[in-house]
């Protein structure tokens, strides 16, 4: 049993050093997909608030849209507002610091793909 509480208590104190070793770009390359599956490019650029908060914007053509997120190990999720909607996109991690997400936005049918590559 001691054996058994001691494991726990090492998972438990492992996990948030390996959320904390997470690191955000600053700026990325954006291409993703709308609902309609038209695609779009553009950039997104981020403002690290805390060990758990970032903001974010996503600039594609002409437009800005800005957002306030959050992370959990090797998950982000982000909302923002477009005409007046909120909108939600979450992503994943992966290899090289790459976040992949499925984006809504309320009142609208489907969901969008959005890829963000770091710039280096």
């Amino acid at each position: 049993m001691i054996r058994t509480i001691c494991a726990v208590l090492a998972l438990n104190l492992a996990a948030p050093a390996l959320a904390d070793t997470l690191k955000l770009a600053s700026t990325y390359d954006e291409v993703g997909t709308n609902a309609d599956g038209s695609k779009y490019t553009g950039t997104a650029t981020v403002d690290v608030i805390s060990d758990t908060t970032f903001s974010i914007k996503w600039k594609i053509g002409s437009t800005v849209y800005s957002g306030f997120g959050m992370r959990r190990g090797d998950m982000l999720a982000a909302t923002y507002q477009v005409n007046g909607q909120p909108g939600l996109i979450i992503y994943t991690v992966g290899d090289g610091g790459v976040l992949t997400g499925n984006w809504s936005i309320r009142g609208e049918n489907g969901n969008g793909t959005d890829r963000l590559t770091p710039r280096n």
